[in-house]
């Protein structure tokens, strides 16, 4: 075999001081986590490292790099790949790739092949090109041990099969140049020219990556691959070894390749320990807090959990145990299940990865004496979606891997008030009847919009009317005009109240702009209001859709009334034609 194969050794001691790390970094969950499957390409590039015939390494690789640097630093090599991750540890990838080798030899008897006439000592080999490709199977280590597809750092070892398509570079004698103190090779002195063709040789590649998880679908490696071949030509010299025969002995010829790389993984990641880390991002209130228990006994509250945008993983489930501690104990509370978008299971709610969301779960219970002096607590827990939905956290435990979040304080508890003997009380007054005020002209939006023109005809020809009134009706003794903007429900709270507000805006600006000078005689103001839910419950129930009790029944019952209304609106497109355009609007009274 060549000199230097105590690399392999050095790699086998790393291996054996890696394992330690490994199984230190188990974290002694009874499941372990489900196994990412992924695509993945990767390219990567370096250094050549010849361990032909025409290779010194008298006091080592290292001084004879430092020795022959501005050669080492031609042989060079890059490739390009694309693998498939089975599971936790065996991988397979396909790389192409194309480098150069060169090399010196001082202070042995070599032979060109095909001959038994020794020549000269020292020669210097002049780049030989070659293109390769290989297919390997890598195996992770520490994955072994413990799977964790976030770890920063994973030791793969790799093994393959594969050929080296190739073109041997010209063999010169050295000549020693004492202005510069080193050895060089001319054309005087070439014993052989560089080859006419190319040829094809065999490789076993075998070798070590370290690899470093930089995001959740980046690797960047550091590789040392040797490979093997089944030719001893790539250099067109062989060394002379002698058994007892004295027959003449040829090695084959190797070489190595210590590479940078990038890898790109084709994954659709669930970090469900970032979800954990990150779990204070989710917001909690209690309605009412602290809790109170009604004339009947009873302890009824609504939890509202508001899941931001871009944070629920789409395989992820999470399971939020609600429960009241109490000195000595704690009393349960049903779990409330949240899905991410792709879970094909159902949970109480499913959450947009983009949007996320605001949910909403009501509770009524049975007061208890413990309950006097307590807390509602929360523990969040995720895991990731294996095909079932496990609806309680022992479950969870006992099944599935999983991890924890911070948990939360939700509200107080609980106030109860006994129920004292009602008091006879005068019949009241007969109320008088309320009148409400009904709006001088209303300019309506297109969805979302808060331009007076609008892009429909309906909002133009409607908003043409609202000129017309406000140039009739804004005169004469006016004191002020009051301007109520509105949205449609089926937007988030956050989104309608600064739209509304837009819209009450827009109308100020257009009345001001109609009216021109005589615009700063009047005062103006203007509120949104946001989300129009008494206005849109209306119209439904006094509208001719066939189903409409259906569907006022279904948006009472809903904990996320605005998905219900986007998701009948598919359903009776009606609603989308006649209903919600009528409220996008600012509505305007004058004042006199």
């Amino acid at each position: 075999m060549k000199k230097n194969l105590t690399i392999a050794k050095l790699m086998m001691l790393v291996v054996m001081a890696s394992l330690p790390f490994s199984m230190m970094a188990q974290e002694g969950k009874k499941k372990s986590r489900p196994a990412e499957k992924y695509w993945y390409i990767q390219a990567d590039g370096g250094l050549s490292i010849n361990h032909g015939d025409l290779a010194n390494y008298t006091g080592g690789i290292w001084n004879d790099f430092n020795h022959f640097k501005m050669q080492a630093f031609q042989n060079w090599n890059a490739h390009f790949g694309v693998g498939y991750q089975f599971g936790k540890v065996v991988g397979l990838n396909l790389k192409g790739g194309y480098g150069l080798l060169s090399g010196h030899k001082h202070g042995q008897a070599l032979v060109m092949n095909g001959t038994d006439t020794p020549v000269m000592y020292d020669l210097a080999l002049d780049k030989t090109n070659y293109i390769e490709g290989n297919l390997n199977l890598t195996f992770n280590l520490f994955n072994l041990f413990n799977y964790n597809p976030r770890r920063v750092i994973n030791l793969v070892p790799h093994i393959g099969i594969g050929g080296v398509y190739y073109k041997a570079g010209a063999v010169n004698q050295l000549i020693y140049n004492p202005d510069n103190n080193v050895d060089e090779a001319g054309d005087n002195g070439q014993l052989a020219a560089a080859a006419e063709k190319r040829e094809l040789a065999l490789t076993v590649p075998a070798g070590m990556e370290f690899t470093f998880n930089i995001a959740p679908k980046f690797d960047l490696f550091i590789d040392y691959t040797y490979l093997f071949t089944s030719k001893d030509n790539l250099d067109q010299v062989a060394k002379i070894k002698v058994d007892e025969d004295k027959h003449v002995i040829n090695d084959k010829d190797m070489y190595s390749q210590l590479n940078l790389g990038l890898r790109v993984k084709f994954n659709n990641p669930c970090d469900i320990e970032k979800m954990a880390r990150e779990s204070k991002k989710i917001t909690y209130r209690v309605n009412p807090d602290p809790l109170v228990a009604d004339e009947n006994g009873n302890v009824c509250f609504d939890v509202i959990v508001t899941i931001p945008g871009e944070y629920f993983e789409k395989q992820a489930v999470m399971n939020l145990k609600p429960y009241l501690a109490y000195k000595g104990g704690q009393i349960d509370i049903d779990p409330i299940t949240f899905v991410g978008e792709k879970v094909k299971g159902e949970g109480d709610f499913r959450v947009n990865y983009k949007e996320g969301g605001e949910f909403t779960k009501h509770y009524c219970m049975p007061y208890q004496p413990e309950m006097e002096n307590s807390e509602l607590m929360g523990d969040p827990m995720f895991y990731v979606y294996d095909g079932k939905i496990y609806p309680t956290q022992d479950e969870i435990v006992k099944n599935t891997y999983f991890t924890t979040g911070a948990t939360e304080k939700l509200a107080d508890g609980v106030i109860y008030n006994k129920p004292t003997p009602p008091t006879p009380t005068p019949a009241p007054p007969t109320p008088t009847p309320v009148v409400e005020p009904t709006p001088d002209f209303i300019y309506y939006f297109d969805y979302n919009k808060s331009n007076i023109l609008g892009n429909g005809r309906d909002v133009r020809e409607r908003n043409k009317t609202a000129r017309r009134l406000l140039k009739e009706k804004l005169t004469g003794d006016v004191k002020g005009v009051r301007i109520e903007g509105w949205a449609s429900p089926e937007d988030r709270m956050g989104i309608n109240n600064e739209l509304s507000n837009d819209r009450a805006n827009a109308a100020i600006a257009d009345i001001k702009a109609q009216l021109k000078k005589n615009a700063k005689n009047y005062e103006y103001n203007g509120k949104g209001n946001g989300s129009d839910w008494n206005t849109f419950m209306k119209l439904v129930e006094n509208s001719n859709i066939k189903d409409k009790d259906a569907i006022l029944n279904n948006i009472n019952k809903s904990s996320n009334k605005q998905q219900t209304i986007r998701e009948m609106i598919d359903i009776y497109p009606q609603l989308e034609k006649e209903i919600l355009p009528l409220i996008r609007r600012a509505e305007v009274y004058i004042e006199k």
